[in-house]
């Protein structure tokens, strides 16, 4: 049954990632990205945390779609950033793709926007291995909402921090967890690189960060900012 399953992930991301949408198509998932974190960073009671933001190695966007009757399956795509701790400093963004398979009663579908943070060096090396298991190689749990809320619970136990809205209607059992994975055919395609590998992107700095990014970047930074400055003003 294991092997059954693992087998229906793996074919789910080579479905998603062998024939990668066009650069239009792909601009379109960072400029989700952008209004997934507006959505989040919004609401003062519900908002992610200015400091875990700012805490934060590196932020996924995962767009993910579930659909299920009896066997179930989830697939999705998105983008993820790393930032530079010395200079804090977000990258350009990489594409990913993500998918997971269930088993037992279910029927139903729905869409899933998330923001994933990745709190820990360990996750963010991980992830530059092209893939990895959440909640395998890497803990994860819900992430505390708030503005103020990073304050009060000190550095994450998880590795990964989760905040998610769905739409549609799910009814069942489902496992939890899931692949995510470079979606190399379109980091290939967008940056116009046949040699181009996640690394690349995240951490070694040999992309130029693309003009549909910049909105994304100038909303992460103006939201850490405000954790920036209420810690600057309680010095």
């Amino acid at each position: 049954m294991k092997k059954i399953k693992f087998c229906l992930i793996f074919i789910m991301i080579f479905a998603v990632t062998a024939f990668s949408d066009s650069n239009e198509e792909l601009a379109g998932r960072i400029k989700h990205a952008e209004k997934t974190l507006k959505y989040f960073t919004d609401a003062p009671d519900s908002a992610i945390p200015c400091q875990l933001l700012h805490d934060a190695n590196a932020v996924i966007f995962l767009r993910q779609y579930k659909l299920g009757f009896v066997l179930g399956a989830k697939g999705g795509n998105g983008i993820v950033l790393a930032k530079d701790r010395n200079t804090g400093k977000w990258s350009p963004p990489a594409f990913i793709a993500t998918a997971e398979g269930s088993f037992g009663f279910q029927i139903g579908g729905k869409v899933v926007d998330a923001i994933l943070l990745i709190m820990n060096k360990e996750g963010l090396d991980l992830l530059l291995k092209s893939r990895f298991k959440i909640g395998g190689e890497i803990s994860a749990a819900a992430g505390p909402v708030g503005r103020e809320a990073g304050a009060k619970i000190g550095v994450p136990a998880s590795g990964i921090l989760i905040y998610s809205k769905a739409q549609g209607l799910f009814a069942g059992i489902s496992f939890e967890g899931g692949v995510i994975a470079s979606d190399d055919k379109s980091n290939q395609k967008f940056y116009n690189d046949e040699d181009i590998k996640i690394r690349d992107i995240l951490t070694r700095e040999k992309v130029e960060m693309p003009e549909v990014a910049k909105p994304l970047i100038k909303e992460l930074e103006e939201y850490e900012n405000k954790y920036k400055e209420t810690h600057n003003n309680s010095d």
